[in-house]
C-alpha cells in the first residue's frame, strides 16, 4: 500500500482545501453569513464533486484489482453512502435561509432534515465496517457488546446537549442519529482491533480514523450547531469546524473498499504453499 498514490493524494488535497476554507472563516477572512456566501457554497460544492469523483475512481481501482463480487459491491455501497451524505450536505447549505421550522427553540433545525440522507449513508458505512470486521474473525457477540456501549454513549451524549422545549420531531431525529453516529465512531475501533495483525496497518488506521472523525464531526453539529448557545447555535464557527472534520472523515472513508482488496491480496500472497 502506497500512501502517496494518487487516490490518497487527491483525498489529502481535498481535505487541505476544505480546511483552508474553514480556517479562513474562523479567522474572519470570509464568512458564510456575509457577501461571500455563494462563493463559499460554490467552493464547498466543488469540494464535494471532487470527493465524489475520487470515490468513483476508487471504485474503478477496485474493479481493476479484484474480480470478487464482494469487493465490487463494497465499492458501490461506498459510492451510494457518499452520495447520500452529499445530499445531506446540500440540505445543510440551507439555501432558502429558513430557520425555526419546527418550533421556537432550535434556530438551525433544518439540520434535522439532513438526517434523512446522512442516517442511511452512515448506516451503509457502518455495515461495511462491521462486515469487514466479522469477515476478519471478529465474533458477532463482540460487535454486539461494542454496539451496546455505543448506544449508551450516544444516549448520554444526546441527553447532555438536549434542550427542554425542543420540538418532538427534532428531538426524535437528533436523538436517534446521536446513537447511530456513535455506533459509526465505535465501529472504527472495532475495525482497528479486527485488523490489528494486518500488514496494511496504515490503511486500517486511516479508514478507522475516518469512522471516528465522522462521529466527531457530527458531535460538533449536535453540541454546538444545533443545541449550542441555548438553541441559537455557535454559527458559523461550529460550521467551519465541522466542515474540516467531516471532509477529512469522508476523504478517508471512501478508501474502505480498497482496504478489503488489500487485505485479501495480502492473505493470498502470505498463504503457505501446499506440498504436492
Amino acid at each position: 500500500m502506497n500512501l502517496l498514490d494518487k487516490y490518497f493524494v487527491t483525498s489529502l488535497i481535498i481535505w487541505v482545501v476544505a480546511t483552508i476554507e474553514s480556517l479562513g472563516g474562523l479567522a474572519g477572512y470570509w464568512s458564510i453569513t456575509g457577501n461571500e456566501r455563494f462563493s463559499i457554497l460554490f467552493v464547498e460544492s466543488a469540494i464535494l464533486i471532487a470527493l465524489f469523483a475520487n470515490c468513483f475512481a476508487i471504485k474503478n481501482w477496485v474493479y481493476r484489482h479484484s474480480s470478487e463480487t464482494t469487493h465490487r459491491v463494497i465499492a458501490w455501497i461506498a459510492i451510494i453512502a457518499l452520495a447520500l451524505c452529499i445530499c445531506g450536505d446540500v440540505v445543510n447549505f440551507n439555501l432558502p435561509l429558513t430557520y425555526y421550522r419546527y418550533g421556537g427553540i432550535i434556530k438551525h433545525d433544518y439540520l434535522a432534515d439532513s438526517v434523512t440522507y446522512f442516517a442511511p449513508g452512515y448506516a451503509l458505512f457502518l455495515t461495511i465496517a462491521c462486515w469487514l470486521a466479522i469477515s476478519n474473525g471478529t465474533k458477532p457477540k463482540v460487535i454486539y457488546s461494542w454496539g451496546v456501549i455505543a448506544i449508551l454513549l450516544g444516549v448520554a451524549s444526546f441527553i447532555s446537549m438536549h434542550l427542554s422545549g425542543t420540538g418532538k420531531h427534532v428531538s426524535l431525529v437528533t436523538g436517534g442519529y446521536a446513537v447511530l453516529i456513535t455506533l459509526v465512531g465505535v465501529s472504527g475501533l472495532v475495525l482497528l482491533a479486527a485488523f490489528h495483525n494486518s500488514v496494511f496497518k496504515r490503511g486500517v488506521w486511516l479508514v478507522s480514523i475516518g469512522l471516528v472523525l465522522a462521529a466527531a464531526a457530527d458531535g460538533v453539529i449536535g453540541q454546538f450547531w444545533i443545541y449550542g448557545n441555548g438553541g441559537e447555535g455557535f454559527f458559523p464557527a461550529a460550521k467551519y469546524v465541522n466542515w474540516s472534520l467531516y471532509i477529512g472523515s469522508q476523504c478517508l472513508l471512501i478508501h474502505i473498499a480498497r482496504l478489503a482488496v488489500w487485505h485479501k491480496t495480502a492473505a493470498i500472497t502470505t498463504m503457505p504453499k501446499q506440498d504436492h
